[in-house]
């Protein structure tokens, strides 16, 4: 078995942007630069390194296992302060600075490793200065960048954070200029299978690439791979090995996966169907719920119209009572006067019959009383 060492990562990661990787996002993009550092660590055992656009401190702090000091050089202030609060290490610092202008004094360090930097700034070969005067005569740099060719063709979006990719020519031809001895390794994320021999082999890799669904390449190297990573120093370099990275290994897994999701979103769509059913059908309750609304609000008005109006006509029968009953009273009255005066002519007859007219017959005939 092999040696067992931790995964390092940021307990409080910052959020992707795209500038630079941290440990909210995973997948293809996390397997390439953790795959750099993982091959970095491997030559930095005992060393003095530098970690040029550190980023969130996760790879620093991978090459601080087996390191004796790295220090980590951050553009961004609150990138580098989040890197210490996440990684203390008694032999791991981090420090603000410009990758053209590096915080640090001559020959201070054996190796520099610096991933997916140079092409996020122009006056490139000040770096290269930079990174010559802060390494010992003995040190080598580690680099890595997209090639151009590769990592965008004609006709491709371009990346908003770069400001100049470099061919694999170009590449090679800067790191020569500032350094003796330069070895170029491709590197490109995959799913695959490997075949590796038990012992050491001088053969190159046999690469066998899937085209399409109806073909397969067969090439001696890794092709269309879209970084390149150099390994520069003015010392003699050692072989370098082929390296893997193995993220996964249960490749059905995926497949089943993405089985399970296809009928999660069959069962999803048919739950939208079925809530856009419901929902057109509750539209259409709603806009009979409001025409009926609406007709009894008709009917309401027109029920209080003849409401008012019936309340108008009792009110004119009831006065038009009122009117009889006072026109009764008043006849009442009036007969009541009547009655008296015909009992008051009454009596003044019976009187006038029983005292003057017998007066008036005697008178007539001449009797004397």
């Amino acid at each position: 078995m092999g040696e067992i060492f931790r995964r390092e990562s940021a307990e409080h990661p910052e959020p992707f942007t795209g500038e630079r990787l941290t440990t909210a996002i995973g997948g293809q993009v996390q397997v390439e630069h953790y795959h750099r550092y993982l091959f970095s660590r491997s030559l930095a055992r005992g060393l003095d390194v530098l970690d040029v656009a550190s980023g969130e401190g996760y790879g620093s702090a991978l090459l601080a296992q087996v390191a004796r000091s790295v220090v980590g050089v951050e553009y961004s202030g609150p990138t580098g302060r989040n890197a210490m609060a996440n990684f203390p290490r008694r032999n791991l610092r981090f420090l603000q600075g410009d990758a053209r202008c590096l915080p640090l004094a001559d020959g201070c360090v054996d190796l520099v490793v610096s991933f997916e930097t140079i092409e996020h700034f122009d006056r490139q070969d000040e770096f290269l200065r930079e990174v010559r005067r802060v390494l010992r005569p003995a040190g080598c740099c580690i680099i890595s960048t997209p090639d151009r060719d590769v990592y965008s063709p004609t006709g491709s979006a371009a990346n908003p954070y770069h400001v100049q990719e470099l061919t694999q020519q170009e590449f090679a031809a800067m790191l020569s200029s500032a350094f003796r001895n330069v070895a170029m390794l491709r590197q490109r994320p995959l799913i695959g299978s490997a075949l590796l021999a038990d012992g050491s082999s001088n053969a190159p890799p046999l690469i066998f690439d899937r085209r399409g669904d109806t073909h397969f390449e067969a090439c001696t190297g890794l092709p269309r791979a879209p970084y390149l990573l150099a390994i520069a120093s003015d010392r003699e370099l050692p072989a370098l090995p082929p390296s893997l990275y193995i993220d996964r290994s249960d490749l059905d897994s995926e497949q089943r996966r993405a089985m399970a999701l296809t009928d999660q979103l069959h069962r999803t769509q048919a739950e939208l169907s079925q809530t856009q059913r419901e929902r057109t059908q509750a539209q259409a309750d709603l806009a009979q719920a409001a025409a009926d609304l609406a007709q009894a609000a008709t009917d309401l008005a027109r029920a209080a119209a003849d409401h008012a109006q019936t309340t108008a006509s009792l009110h004119d029968t009831q006065q038009h009572v009122h009117q009889i009953k006072a026109d009764r009273i008043a006849l009442e009255l009036r007969n009541a006067v009547l009655e008296r005066q015909h009992d008051e002519l009454q009596g003044s007859f019976r009187m006038f019959m029983r005292g003057y007219l017998p007066r008036l017959r005697r008178h007539l005939l001449g009797q004397r009383p």
